[in-house]
C-alpha cells in the first residue's frame, strides 16, 4: 500500500502543482488512499520532494509547490548557465544586490533565481537590464553575493 501511495504522489507531483500536504491529501482521498498529514508528510520526507517558490497567478502572495529531486537540480543548473552567461556585475548594499545584464536578459536571470528557491532570497525584481534581490538581512547578503560570483557573475556593478 505504501509504495503504490507514493508512487501516486510521484506521479502527482510530476503532472500538476501540488501546494500544500493538504492538497495532496486530497488528491490521494479522491483516489481512494486513506492517508493522513502525516503520513504524507513522512512519504514527502522519503521520496526526496522539495518545496520551491511559484509565482502565484495575482502576484501579492507567496506560494510554493512540491518538485521531484532532479527538478531541484535542474534549477540549480539553469541558475548556474545564466548566471555565468549573463550576469556582468553584482554589488549588494544592506539588504540588497544589484545584478547587471545584457540588455533584455534581466527577466530571464530573475526567473532563474526565484526557480532557484534560495531560502535567503526573499524576491527578485527584473527590469530590461537590471535586477534588485532582496535578501532576508544585511548578515546574509555578502554570503549571496559571494554565491552568485561563484557561479560566475563578474566583478561589482
Amino acid at each position: 500500500m505504501k509504495e503504490r501511495r507514493q508512487r501516486a504522489i510521484l506521479t502527482l507531483v510530476a503532472t500538476r502543482p501540488i501546494h500544500s500536504q493538504e492538497e495532496l491529501v486530497a488528491l490521494l482521498a479522491a483516489q481512494g488512499f486513506d492517508a493522513v498529514q502525516a503520513t504524507v508528510s513522512r512519504d514527502i520526507k522519503e521520496l526526496g520532494l522539495v518545496k520551491v517558490p511559484v509565482k502565484s497567478e495575482r502576484g501579492d502572495e507567496a506560494l510554493f509547490k512540491y518538485v521531484l529531486p532532479n527538478a531541484t537540480v535542474q534549477y540549480a543548473s539553469r541558475l548556474h548557465r545564466v548566471v555565468a552567461e549573463l550576469v556582468l556585475a553584482v554589488e549588494g548594499s544592506a539588504n540588497l544586490i544589484v545584478l547587471k545584464t545584457p540588455p533584455g536578459s534581466a527577466m530571464m536571470v530573475a526567473s532563474a533565481i526565484d526557480d532557484a528557491g534560495w531560502p535567503e532570497i526573499l524576491g527578485t525584481i527584473g527590469g530590461d537590464d537590471t535586477i534588485l534581490v532582496i535578501v532576508r538581512d544585511a548578515k546574509t547578503m555578502s554570503m549571496i553575493v559571494q554565491r552568485f560570483r561563484d557561479l560566475g557573475a563578474e566583478g561589482e556593478a
